[in-house]
């Protein structure tokens, strides 16, 4: 690969793209064998590539190498300094997102930021859910008009809301991610896994109102401040 590189020095495209082979060949190894050396190999490249995709002005590609890195950090899990650095390519994403008009880069980086906000505790759980939901508004302004950015965005701040108990703003957005998923089936002409999904949640907000109780309703955050 070093070789290829110093042939092609001079191409920042053709690097990137030998760049890219390797690091998602590494990262295919990683999820089938587990094996965290093909994670800290692809992080390297992936490192590698964000600078080149900067000076080529390849901005949505650079903000998602940024997301990219910033999910390979966080699971390898080996120490707080991965994390910190992860939160620091995802803001990085965020702000390039936001200056050149990238909503769906945008969304990519504030659902990243979110979903570890939630994982540090009741403290960050408000800034967790808000991230969440800008992350749903960028997503609705996505500049390629992919809907699929609108399905992820609705799926995180769903299984968020669900952790809080939050089952009244959960409701609406079930109903949407079920239409969605329908829609979605019926345009393919295949079933999609994801209806069963919807089916689930729908049925858990349906069993709540169904068994009703004020402490099944309440967050678990203030539940073990209430001993009555």
């Amino acid at each position: 690969m070093e070789e290829m590189m110093a042939a092609c020095a001079e191409s920042d495209n053709v690097c990137i793209l030998i760049l890219s082979r390797f690091s998602n060949a590494h990262l295919q190894l990683f999820k089938a064998t587990g094996n965290k050396d093909h994670a800290r190999s692809c992080a390297g490249l992936v490192e590698r590539q964000i600078p080149l995709l900067g000076r080529l002005g390849r901005f949505r590609d650079q903000g998602e190498d940024m997301c990219k890195l910033a999910d390979i950090l966080v699971s390898l899990c080996e120490n707080r300094g991965n994390l910190a650095r992860a939160a620091t390519l995802r803001q990085q994403a965020r702000d390039i997102g936001a200056e050149h008009g990238l909503f769906s880069l945008e969304s990519m980086a504030c659902r990243g930021l979110g979903k570890t906000a939630m994982l540090e505790g009741p403290d960050s759980t408000e800034d967790g859910l808000a991230l969440l939901r800008n992350g749903l508004v960028a997503a609705e302004l996505n500049e390629l008009d992919d809907p699929q950015y609108v399905m992820d965005a609705l799926y995180d701040l769903i299984m968020a809301l669900f952790a809080e108990d939050s089952f009244a703003e959960a409701e609406p957005l079930v109903m949407r991610f079920r239409e969605a998923q329908k829609a979605s089936t019926a345009e393919d002409g295949r079933f999609c896994i994801l209806e069963f999904t919807s089916v689930v949640w729908c049925a858990r907000i349906h069993e709540v109102i169904a068994l009703y109780s004020p402490s099944l309703l309440t967050p678990k955050r203030y539940r073990h401040n209430n001993t009555q």
